[in-house]
């Protein structure tokens, strides 16, 4: 296999924050994640809210500076490029964030919303014009929307604004971060059918960042699952969703609405108990022990490191397994 795009390894972000006591302390959003990301791929991140899942994403773009670890794209460690050299590097990678009406400009027309990252990487002016016209029709909106401002366009709309804003400069990589979560369920659909079609037709890669398994098994190649700033599982996206080896895994995927009644009604749901520990103090051990009905005093004082199973799924647990119950089968369009 060829050398990855996107290496992240051992990275770790921490915040230093205060108690309402104003006790110091520190915030562990994200602590030590490896990710690995190949040309043509899309590698879903997903976990619950608070899992670190956007901060990981912003670290690899250097929104958020990580606190240590290594960031390498196509063999360039992005953490110890300079200002200008990360600027020169940002036409390579691009982001597509969750809400759309916060990402765009309110006072700048769809015409200069796209047009603003071809001059700020220097295209030049007289090919402007016909670069905005082609990014609209790669979106599927038409021409005479280039003069419209984002409060005059629904949320699908606005996203698909947002996306063409994100391959103005021929990106290899886009961090879609949510990037589906804030639109009803029938425009979340669209905008998923249209990033599978420009994956395909630009030969993009996309780390997709997400709470909703659904959303993501429709186009994720693999998956990586996130809880309290570690990855607990890894693997091939159909063997993550028909084998989850990971009892939280498990706990996602048992959420997940299967179509057909029957399975439905028979299978067993997983309802986690209490809420995800706070990372200013997570549990020793595995973090998940304090919500897993596996967990022993093993857990308590040994954290479960990530291991390669034979069938190329990744666990960090110390007791994992499938269950079948709450497996569900993968259906990529």
């Amino acid at each position: 296999m060829n050398a990855p795009l996107l290496q992240v390894t051992d990275l770790v972000k921490e915040f230093k924050v205060r108690s309402e006591s104003g006790k110091p302390g520190v915030l562990h959003a994200v602590s030590g994640v490896n990710l690995t990301l190949h040309a043509g791929e899309t590698l879903a991140l997903v976990g619950e809210s608070g899992c670190g899942k956007s901060t990981t994403g912003r670290c690899i773009l250097r929104l958020t500076e990580p606190t240590s670890g290594t960031v390498e794209f196509n063999g360039t460690n992005l953490l110890s490029l300079d200002h200008e050299a990360m600027r020169r590097m940002r036409r390579n990678l691009q982001v597509v964030f969750q809400d759309p009406q916060a990402s765009l400009h309110p006072r700048m027309t769809v015409r200069r919303l796209l047009g603003e990252p071809l001059e700020v990487h220097g295209m030049p002016k007289a090919e402007i014009p016909a670069r905005i016209e082609e990014l609209l029709r790669l979106v599927h909106l038409r021409p005479e929307f280039l003069d419209r401002y984002p409060h005059e366009f629904s949320g699908g709309q606005r996203q698909r604004v947002g996306i063409a804003r994100a391959l103005a400069i021929s990106p290899a990589l886009l961090v879609l971060d949510e990037p589906v979560s804030a639109l009803d369920v029938s425009i979340q659909s669209e905008i998923v059918r249209l990033l599978i079609e420009l994956r395909e037709r630009l030969g993009l890669s996309y780390l997709f960042i997400a709470h909703d398994l659904a959303v993501v098994r429709q186009l994720a190649d693999r998956v990586a699952v996130m809880y309290l700033g570690r990855i607990v599982e890894t693997g091939p996206a159909d063997l993550v969703y028909s084998n989850p080896q990971h009892p939280y895994t498990q706990a996602l995927l048992s959420a997940v609405p299967i179509p057909d009644p029957t399975i439905e009604l028979a299978r067993r749901r997983i309802v986690l108990q209490g809420d995800l520990p706070s990372p200013t103090d997570p549990p020793s051990g595995c973090r998940f022990r304090t919500r897993c009905w596996r967990a022993d005093a093993r857990c308590a004082s040994e954290q479960p490191l990530l291991t390669a199973m034979a069938n190329g799924q990744e666990v960090a647990c110390h007791y994992p397994g499938a269950d079948t119950a709450v497996s569900v089968a993968s259906s990529k369009p």
